[in-house]
């Protein structure tokens, strides 16, 4: 069984990661099995470029191969931000909730036409050898409010509305969530290309 490390301390990030990579093919370990891992700077311009980052320095001190990911919320009106900041820009201390609430109070008074939005991100596979990188995005606008509650590691899930289905992210259905779910198209996206990567025996 092949060992693969989901480069991430968001425990709902890595549940969701196992759930999708984990059938007997894979053993999937996270950074906590790991003791003595320093911390890889995400300190790219983009998604893609903080993938390849977190994917190949956290390869380089493990040993294993690797998946990193960046994703994050982008606003049309507030152009494109939070971006590759979307964790961060209120700071390291700031919660889900902070970082959700300032979103909406940034938008307050913007018309419909002008709250579009994109939850979305780049996936990277790093063995040492191969790069494989796969990138997804759901469309939707920002609510004028709050819908529902925030759980921790998905601030921007309530305040994204899914026009399709017109309710928030967070209020999506077990199945309408998988028709959608930008993070679970690129794992299962990634996990096609590296077991033909296997079967071909040209993964290190």
């Amino acid at each position: 069984m092949r060992k693969f490390l989901i480069a991430t301390t968001n425990p709902a990030k890595f549940a969701e990661a196992r759930s999708v990579l984990e059938d007997g093919h894979f053993e999937i370990l996270g950074l906590s099995d790991f003791f003595d891992v320093k911390k890889v700077e995400e300190t790219g311009a983009t998604f893609e470029e903080n993938a390849i980052l977190k994917a190949k320095g956290y390869f380089e001190q493990v040993g294993i191969p690797c998946i990193g990911d960046d994703g994050g919320l982008e606003v049309e009106y507030l152009g494109g931000a939070p971006g590759v900041a979307s964790a961060r820009w209120l700071g390291e201390n700031a919660s889900d909730e902070d970082l959700a609430n300032a979103i909406i109070k940034k938008m307050k008074g913007v018309p419909r036409e002008n709250r579009g939005a994109r939850l979305g991100g780049c996936m990277v596979f790093y063995d040492g050898t191969n790069l494989l990188k796969k990138e997804n995005w759901l469309d939707g606008y920002i609510a004028e409010k709050l819908m529902g509650e925030v759980k921790r590691g998905f601030p921007y899930r309530p305040i994204l509305m899914i026009p399709e289905f017109n309710k928030p992210y967070s209020e999506l259905t077990h199945e309408e969530h998988e028709q959608v779910n930008f993070r679970r198209k690129n794992l299962k996206a990634l996990k096609s290309e590296i077991l033909k990567l296997l079967d071909t025996g040209k993964e290190s």
